[in-house]
């Protein structure tokens, strides 16, 4: 089969629904969801965070913008893409509404193309570890590993600033490789943040590494009254693998596109378009 880059780029999105849509789930999954899941507890905080990010470390104020969502339960938090969390109550309703492609596709594909942030974060705050769900390029592939949690060292440092109304006092500390200053608001007895940031006394407002390339702003504070429950996906497609696999799964996407898109076999394209995929900037958020 012998595609144009352009159309396989239109085609991603459209790949992920027929993935996505799985009426056989099983375990703890309800069986009119479109989504295989295994749900966990419901959300008692749902927060949502700005997340700014710039592609290339060497232009740190060309950045692109998204929304990230924190689901705070009572043993676990997640923290992923909102608009992630938005496609996949689309097609759970969809599913309990019976409803056709025709009828929820646009609205998927919206939320989908609008898909900032690659990494699904499951904190355990039992057993201290995480669960991590995430693409590593091809944005209808996707790998899971485990880690323990990371233990941040913070040091609250003087300086205040407001924030959404809210009071908040400054902290710094050291993550993967890259230095962060954090903003936190001790009014707000619920001691999380964005991303893997956690542990201060107090919700975490802001956070910025100290080279301007990630910024993380809150959005807003909300607690739940409808049901709208903490999961991690459990499609069979899934990889499971372990850390330093994926990263360099995903560096050698970012160094050679075309191979990762190639690599099942089941795509061609042309000399000609071949000519035009160039390497992508790798600025990963972690690292080490």
């Amino acid at each position: 089969m012998k595609i144009s880059i352009l159309l396989i780029l239109l085609i991603f999105p459209l790949t992920s629904i027929a993935q996505a849509i799985n009426m056989g789930a099983s375990g703890n999954t309800n069986k009119n969801d479109s989504i295989s899941k295994q749900i966990l507890e419901p959300t008692k905080y749902s927060i949502t965070y700005k997340y700014e990010y710039a592609v290339d470390s060497e232009y740190p104020d060309d950045k692109r913008e998204g929304l990230t969502l924190l689901q705070i339960g009572n043993r676990y938090n997640r923290f992923w893409d909102y608009n992630e969390f938005k496609s996949d109550s689309i097609f759970d309703r969809a599913a309990k509404e019976n409803l056709t492609i025709t009828e929820f596709s646009g609205p998927v594909l919206q939320a989908m193309r609008r898909i900032t942030f690659s990494e699904s974060i499951l904190m355990d705050k039992h057993s201290g570890k995480e669960i991590i769900q995430r693409t590593a390029g091809l944005p209808t592939k996707k790998y899971q590993y485990e880690e323990v949690l990371p233990s941040l060292k913070w040091n609250l440092v003087e300086g205040d600033s407001t924030i959404a109304d809210y009071h908040c006092k400054k902290a710094t500390t050291n993550l993967f490789g890259r230095e962060y200053i954090a903003w936190y608001c001790p009014a707000i007895d619920l001691p999380y943040g964005p991303y893997k940031f956690n542990g201060l006394p107090g919700l975490i407002f802001k956070v910025v590494d100290t080279q301007n390339l990630f910024n993380f702003t809150i959005q807003e504070i909300k607690k739940e009254n409808e049901y709208h429950p903490i999961y991690y996906w459990t499609r069979k497609d899934l990889v499971k693998s372990d850390r330093k696999t994926i990263r360099k799964i995903y560096k050698n996407f970012c160094l050679d596109p075309l191979s990762s898109l190639l690599s099942d076999g089941n795509i061609k394209v042309s000399d000609k378009a071949k000519a035009k995929v160039k390497s992508r900037p790798y600025n990963p958020i972690e690292l080490e």
